[in-house]
């Protein structure tokens, strides 16, 4: 008898054990549940801010004159005072040249100009010959530039073509998967419908049991004969837990119920929206456009080919412009009576302008004849710094921008003032554009010959929403980023404007204060809640508005 008593205590000690081990696992369940429903994705964000931005164009070239001027000698004479040495800086007026005009021949002056006189028209001859070998020149640049732009457009026509048969097949294909996608999960939907509708009548019948049960004890409890024994007042108390868990998991399943049969409804209204026709009206305009564009570069490159191909026909020798050059000189002098020569002469040469000699071909005390060449001065009051400028850098400037030019580390102020419209290849093979900055504000620091450092400035926006450039996608319907909304992920179609290497401006799409996300959109899914976490380490509600001017 004490073998049995204690057996059953025995067993009663171990199912209370159990039971304590059920009621703890079932609270860390619910506990791990509520952690995970309560954990949100973080991710990284910055917000939209305003500011200025503004396009620059950083390059580098040679300070150079624009105005230079060869002297020539006015009087057959003898240099008595020569008041300058190649490289020296003269200001305007300053006397560079005495003559001596004791021996002046000026019958031999003729006679030697008369000599060499073969023709007229020299400056009229050596500018057409000048033109002349500048357009054959730029036509045989243009031809490989203009070729390479033909089979560029030809490639490109190919491919837009190719682009609107596949954007065609590759609508018809997402139309048939998605119909198929639609259906399989509609007959998904169906069997899952089936199987709560069942759950439900179970639960609902084993509700009905319970509550029955729990109806005749609370009877016989109140009527008190007899009353509830210790085991049917733990039934009871069991039997209304069983009937609440019964009646949350019918509330469950109810819920479950309602939301397939929403699905069920917008799965319908998608399958009627599906269709197989594919847009391609951008890209058949795009053809269209591209078309037309061949056939100007195949007009101008046949062009240029006949230019290129005509050769060095009639271009002067440097022989030949020499002598034209001295028929120059002897047609003004003989316009001269015998009284000018000789004031001519004792004016001497003066500078016409401030400048630098760059070239003499004279010593003091030598003898010249008139319409010899003697040196050279170049202006450094009208001067510029010629440029190479990128094929992606042309659409960001045009004549009149000003720029900033650094010279010996000194910096002035100077505007564009051309552009070539031939491209040239660079050392590297690269075209590249040529183009001048003229400065506006030289001194007599300037240096000629020298390097300078030039920074054009473009289109400028002013107090404009700004967004790092990095932060910008491009899809096919145009520019977009990622932004949380509502807490939500979110696609935000955009439109763009100037930019720099950093920032660039949002015309539409954002304001300041959005909240755009910086993960790779990769990661992003629209519509998934999210908390933010700024670059700097804020969270929600803690980013900063500043300013942000783009450089």
């Amino acid at each position: 008898m004490k073998a049995g008593v204690k057996g059953k205590k025995k067993n009663l000690v171990l199912y209370i054990v159990i039971a304590a081990v059920v009621v703890v696992l079932v609270v860390l369940v619910l506990v791990s549940n509520m952690m995970k429903g309560n954990t949100l994705p973080s991710v990284n964000v910055e917000t939209v801010t305003t500011g200025d931005v503004q396009e620059k164009v950083d390059t580098s070239g040679t300070v150079e004159s624009q105005n230079k001027k060869v002297f020539f000698s006015p009087v057959n004479a003898e240099v008595q005072n020569l008041n300058f040495q190649v490289g020296d800086s003269v200001a305007a007026g300053t006397q560079l040249i005495d003559f001596d005009l004791e021996n002046l021949e000026r019958d031999n002056q003729k006679a030697e100009l008369t000599a060499k006189a073969g023709q007229y028209g020299y400056k009229d001859s050596v500018n057409k010959s000048n033109k002349t070998a500048n357009d054959v020149a730029d036509a045989k640049a243009k031809v490989s530039t203009l070729q390479a732009q033909v089979d560029a457009k030809q490639q490109e026509i190919e491919d837009l073509t190719a682009a609107i048969s596949s954007v065609q097949a590759e609508a018809q294909a997402n139309t048939e998967a998605q119909a198929a996608e639609i259906q399989q999960r509609s007959n998904e939907l169906t069997d899952k419908a089936t199987n709560v509708s069942k759950d439900l009548l179970d639960k609902n019948s084993e509700l009905s049991d319970v509550t029955e049960k729990i109806t005749e004890l609370q009877t016989k409890e109140a009527q008190g004969q007899p009353p509830l024994t210790d085991n049917e007042k733990k039934q009871l108390e069991e039997l209304k837990q069983q009937r609440n868990k019964l009646s949350d998991e019918i509330n469950k399943l109810t819920k479950q119920q309602l939301d397939i049969q929403g699905e069920q409804a917008k799965l319908g209204g998608g399958s009627a929206s599906q269709s197989g026709t594919a847009d391609t009206s951008q890209l058949q305009l795009q053809l269209q456009n591209a078309q037309s564009e061949l056939a100007e570069l195949q007009s101008d490159l046949a062009t240029n080919k006949s230019v290129a191909e005509s050769g060095d026909a009639g271009v002067l020798s440097e022989d030949a412009k020499k002598q034209l050059q001295v028929n120059n000189n002897l047609t003004e002098l003989e316009a001269k009576t015998l009284d000018e020569l000789i004031a001519e002469g004792k004016k001497g040469i003066q500078a016409e302008f401030t400048g630098v000699i760059s070239d003499s071909k004279i010593v003091d005390g030598a003898a010249v004849t008139q319409g010899m060449e003697m040196f050279t001065l170049e202006s450094t009051e009208d001067v510029s710094v010629s440029v190479t400028v990128s094929k992606y850098d042309i659409d960001k400037i045009k004549v009149g921008q000003k720029a900033k030019v650094t010279i010996a580390g000194k910096t002035y102020d100077g505007t564009l003032t051309k552009i070539n419209k031939v491209a040239i290849p660079n050392e590297k093979g690269t075209p590249v554009l040529g183009a001048q900055v003229h400065i506006d504000n030289p001194d007599q620091d300037i240096y000629l010959g020298v390097d300078a450092k030039v920074t054009i400035v473009g289109n400028e926006a002013k107090n404009a929403v700004l967004l790092p450039v990095e932060l910008v996608n491009t899809g096919k319907t145009g520019s977009f980023c990622y932004v949380v909304e509502d807490g939500k992920v979110a696609k935000r179609t955009i439109e763009t404007g100037i930019a720099s290497d950093s920032y660039i401006e949002v015309k539409s799409g954002l304001k300041k204060g959005d909240v755009v996300i910086t993960d790779s959109p990769d990661t992003l899914t629209e519509g998934l809640p999210v908390e933010t976490k700024e670059a700097s380490g804020q969270t929600d509600g803690e980013a900063q508005q500043d300013t942000v001017v783009a450089e």
